[in-house]
Formats: C-alpha cells, sequence, structure tokens
C-alpha cells in the first residue's frame, strides 16, 4: 500500500530523522522527529519498519 505524502516539510524531517536512525540510534531519531511535530503514528510507522521507502521513485516527495 501506498502513501503519497502531501506535507514537503515533514517529508524532509522524517528523511532526516532515518539519516540520524543511522548514523547514531533510533531514540534519538524518535527525539528529533519529535521535536519537530512528526506525528507520532508516523514516526513510530518510519523508525520501526525495516523495509525503507525508494525515494528515487515518482511521488515519494511532495512536489
Amino acid at each position: 500500500m501506498r502513501h503519497d505524502r502531501t506535507d514537503r516539510q515533514t517529508a524532509i524531517r522524517v528523511e532526516k530523522g532515518l539519516i540520524i536512525q543511522g548514523s547514531s540510534s533510533t531514540r534519538e531519531a524518535a527525539q528529533y522527529l519529535s521535536a519537530r511535530g512528526v506525528p507520532l503514528h508516523v514516526a513510530r510507522r518510519v523508525l520501526l519498519t525495516r523495509h525503507r521507502r525508494d525515494m528515487s521513485s515518482s511521488g515519494a516527495l511532495p512536489n
């Protein structure tokens, strides 16, 4: 099931959160996302799901 992002700022924050998770920890990534207003259900889904989205695909980031 594909979810199109409608909020570019949230999409950018989520991507940065995933970078933080990869370089530091899931806890630090969660703190970053929380501090920037990313909804908990979104943060939980992206940080706890191992299958990462292909950001090169059409619709990965809104225009």
